[in-house]
C-alpha cells in the first residue's frame, strides 16, 4: 500500500469517527492568525507517542518557560480516536491565538495540517525528519522543540542520520 492510499486512508477513517461524533470540522472557524509582533497566548504541543516524545516536550517546556505569559499543554495523538481530533477542533474553535508545535508520524500530520488550513491557521513550518531513537535523537528532539516553540523560531534543526530510523513530521502553526 502507498503512502498516499495510507494517508487517504487514515483521513477517510477520521472523518468518519468526526461524523459519529456529531463534530463539524465544515463549520469550524478558526481564530484570526496573531497579529506580526504580537504575543502568543498559549502554546500546544503534539506528540504520537514516540520514543522521541518525552525530550520533544522537554525542550518546548524549556522554550516556553522563558517568555512570560505563556502556557503549555500537550495533546497526544494516540492514533485517529475522536476525543483527540476534539480536542484540536476545540483549539481550532476558541478565540485565543495558539502556537501549534508538533513531532508526529506523517500520517497525523497530513490529518492535523489539512484542518488547520481548512480552518484558517497558519502553517508555519512543516519539515520531513528520519531519526532514531539514541542519544542523539533525544538531544535533536529537545532542541527542535525549543526552536519550534520559541517566539522568533529560527530554521528548525536536521534529525541525527538514521538509516533505520522512524519517520516523523515536525510542524508549527498559528491557530
Amino acid at each position: 500500500m502507498s503512502t498516499t492510499d495510507r494517508r487517504s486512508i487514515l483521513k477517510g477513517l477520521a472523518a468518519a469517527g468526526l461524523m459519529m461524533t456529531n463534530l463539524s470540522w465544515a463549520q469550524a472557524s478558526a481564530p484570526q492568525a496573531a497579529a506580526a509582533g504580537a504575543a502568543l497566548a498559549d502554546v500546544t504541543a503534539l506528540v504520537s507517542g514516540s520514543a522521541l516524545d518525552a525530550a520533544f516536550l522537554a525542550g518546548v517546556r524549556q522554550s516556553v518557560n522563558a517568555p512570560a505569559g505563556q502556557a503549555l499543554s500537550a495533546a497526544p495523538l494516540q492514533g485517529l480516536d475522536a476525543a483527540t481530533f476534539a480536542r484540536l477542533n476545540q483549539l481550532l474553535n476558541d478565540d485565543s491565538a495558539t502556537l501549534l508545535v508538533g513531532l508526529i508520524d506523517d500520517a497525523s500530520a497530513a490529518i492535523v495540517i489539512d484542518l488547520v488550513r481548512s480552518a484558517g491557521g497558519r502553517v508555519l513550518s512543516v519539515q520531513h525528519h528520519r531519526a532514531g531513537e539514541d542519544n542523539a535523537a533525544s538531544q535533536w528532539a529537545k532542541t527542535l522543540g525549543q526552536t519550534l516553540a520559541a517566539t522568533s523560531p529560527a530554521a528548525a534543526p536536521n534529525a541525527p542520520a538514521s538509516a533505520q530510523g522512524s519517520a516523523y513530521v515536525s510542524l508549527s502553526c498559528v491557530i
